[in-house]
């Protein structure tokens, strides 16, 4: 029985029926390609393992067969197992990469299984490397020069996490992100930025007037467009979940601020804005206001958003709209579409909207889609309606 079969496509299918060479070499992050294995398998990849002697002296052929489903390759035998898997498999990633093998590869010498699998894949099918080394090795400017060479072959170089003096192999969470980027990646050289999160308008120095939302949606759709290959900037107010490592993410608080950063995305391809953002703002205290008295607040109107993000941005771009009644937020939502030029508007019904489950519509000039799920999917049918109009 194949060990994989109970965890495949678990997480999702965006790996379905790919095929993907691990190559592993010896660092002592080779411990990690078990984990790194299962976690490929859930989102529906086959994994091939293949191991240079060196890496065999950390992990053994016996957990790969496990994690992988099958027989790691650790010779090349007169089947010339490089040539038939470059012919069937889709991607090739090194996890974790030595400082050795990067410089082997660019240099065109195939003297281990890891690196004439990658001379055989290299300009015919994707390479996506994760290094592993001493922090001073990755900073030798002779692996430096190897690494900017392979980059410019169109190999996928991950930088690695510096900590503790080392260069340490990327989480598994990022090394999968960017392979499921790398095999969906009808989104590539596109600029997407997404604005979520709730904003925060300050009282005094201590207080602030916000609202509930917990930033997952606008985490979610950063993720999925991530995934399909965008370059994806999340610019986040107060949330209540840490966005995923691998997504360039900034910091906002106040309308006013995000209105002041406006100039700046203008270059940007596609804004999508799920962000929670405060109507109103009030004129702010220096210092702690006293508990003591009753305290009154004027509520200021705070700039709009949209409306000033249009007089500076001519790309596509995505609004949200939340009420409580359908029919109304499809009312404004179509006023949206035509005052701010907008590809559709998505409807969320708050009462409907839970924790991980969301309910939308995905209203258009004149049709309208509705969506139950996760908030995940529902990110996904997001990301469909933005590639493929049918609104």
């Amino acid at each position: 029985m194949d060990p994989t079969s109970r965890i495949r496509g678990i997480k999702s299918s965006l790996l379905k029926g790919k095929k993907i060479v691990l190559g592993i070499t010896g660092s002592v992050s080779a411990e990690e390609t078990v984990k790194l294995s299962r976690e490929l398998i859930r989102h529906g990849a086959e994994v091939y393992p293949v191991m240079s002697q060196e890496s065999l002296r950390i992990i053994t052929k016996t957990s790969l067969q496990f994690a992988a489903g099958r027989e790691p390759i650790t010779e090349i035998s007169g089947l010339t197992e490089h040539v038939i898997l470059e012919d069937e498999c889709d991607l090739m990633l090194i996890a974790p990469c030595s400082a050795n093998t990067i410089s082997k590869i660019a240099h065109g010498i195939g003297d281990t299984p890891v690196t004439l699998f990658a001379l055989t894949f290299l300009g015919s099918k994707p390479i996506l490397i994760a290094p592993a080394m001493s922090e001073s090795m990755w900073r030798n400017p002779v692996i430096l020069e190897n690494i900017g060479k392979l980059r410019s072959l169109g190999v996928r170089v991950l930088d690695p996490r510096i900590e503790e003096g080392k260069a340490k192999l990327q989480d598994n969470e990022t090394i999968v992100a960017n392979t499921i980027a790398m095999l969906n990646d009808f989104l590539k050289n596109k600029r997407v930025l997404v604005i979520g999160g709730g904003s925060e308008e300050p009282i005094d120095d201590v207080r602030v007037i916000t609202n509930r939302s917990t930033g997952r949606t606008s985490i979610e759709i950063a993720r999925v467009f991530f995934y399909h290959g965008g370059d994806v900037t999340l610019l986040l107010g107060r949330s209540e979940i840490l966005p995923p490592p691998y997504i360039r993410t900034m910091r906002f608080s106040t309308v006013e601020d995000l209105v002041s950063r406006i100039e700046s995305m203008r270059d940007f391809d596609l804004i999508i804005v799920p962000g929670a953002l405060s109507d109103f703002t009030v004129k702010k205290v220096e210092g702690k206001i006293k508990s003591d008295k009753e305290l009154k607040i004027d509520l200021i109107p705070s700039p709009k958003f949209l409306e000033e993000l249009r007089k500076e941005y001519r790309g596509d771009l995505i609004a949200f709209k939340a009420e409580f009644d359908d029919e109304r937020i499809i009312e404004e939502a179509r006023k949206m579409i035509s005052k701010y030029s907008l590809r559709f508007v998505v409807g969320n019904n708050l009462s409907q909207v839970r924790e991980n489950e969301t309910s939308i519509m995905i209203i258009g000039r004149e049709k309208i889609k509705r969506f139950s799920g996760s908030k995940f999917d529902a990110a996904m049918e997001i990301l469909r309606s933005y590639v493929r109009p049918d609104v």
